[in-house]
């Protein structure tokens, strides 16, 4: 049986960070419509594009990622997704069917560099838009909590649980303690998701880890959900 070597503890981590914007723009809602696009012009068979294998969703932190930076649509990518994302540029045309619509696409903005995650001896400020912090079961917990600061400290431990998972995703195993601070209980907002509406937060935090901007947190963060961006 084939194991995955675990990797050493370290308070820091390299990752490859590819940020493409394209120069068109698009609403928020149709960035599922803008991912499915992209996917059919590279195929289902490249599988970072989609996380699935086959009929099975992919368990792991999605490499590639689909945003909304302003009004245009962008990819985000990371590590192994890097190399992948060439699939695409490699197109001779690079047009996309929205909606069914055609799309004629250029890119505006284009930046590739090496990242260093870390953790900071002192609190960083970040903001988060749309994330997708509950499943129905966890909402459900949240909703009946009386106190504000129950619920801020709910979300403070899901939040903690997010940015470990995205360590995890890159290969980064953290030797030492997530220290997250929520100062307020933020408002939420039901957002559709597929044929459901979630719970969505847009809200500031600060935590003792150097991200990069645009990464997604939480749950559908391959749709754009969940993104991040350093105050």
């Amino acid at each position: 049986m084939k194991t995955t070597k675990t990797p050493e503890k370290s308070v820091s981590a390299e990752i490859k960070h590819f940020l493409a914007i394209f120069d068109f723009e698009l609403e928020r809602r149709k960035i599922p419509a803008f991912r499915g696009a992209v996917i059919k012009k590279v195929g289902q068979e490249n599988t970072l594009f989609h996380n699935h294998l086959g009929e099975q969703f992919r368990y792991g932190y999605p490499l590639i990622q689909y945003k909304m930076i302003r009004r245009n649509p962008a990819i985000l990518c990371i590590n192994r997704g890097t190399e992948e994302i060439v699939k695409f540029f490699e197109k001779m045309d690079w047009s996309l069917v929205i909606h069914g619509e055609k799309v004629e696409t250029d890119i505006r903005h284009i930046t590739f560099d090496y990242f260093m995650c870390g953790l900071s001896s002192s609190q960083v400020q970040y903001s988060i838009l749309n994330w997708f912090a509950l499943n129905e079961q966890n909402y459900e917990k949240f909703a009946a909590m009386k106190k504000d600061e129950d619920k801020t400290e709910f979300l403070r431990r899901i939040l903690t649980g997010n940015m470990l998972s995205f360590a995890k995703g890159v290969g980064w195993n953290v030797d030492g303690q997530i220290k997250v601070e929520i100062p307020r209980l933020p408002n939420h907002r039901l957002l559709s998701f597929k044929r459901y509406q979630m719970a969505g937060f847009s809200l500031e935090f600060s935590a003792n880890m150097i991200l990069p901007n645009f990464i997604g947190l939480g749950k559908s963060v391959s749709r754009g959900f969940g993104s991040i961006k350093r105050i």
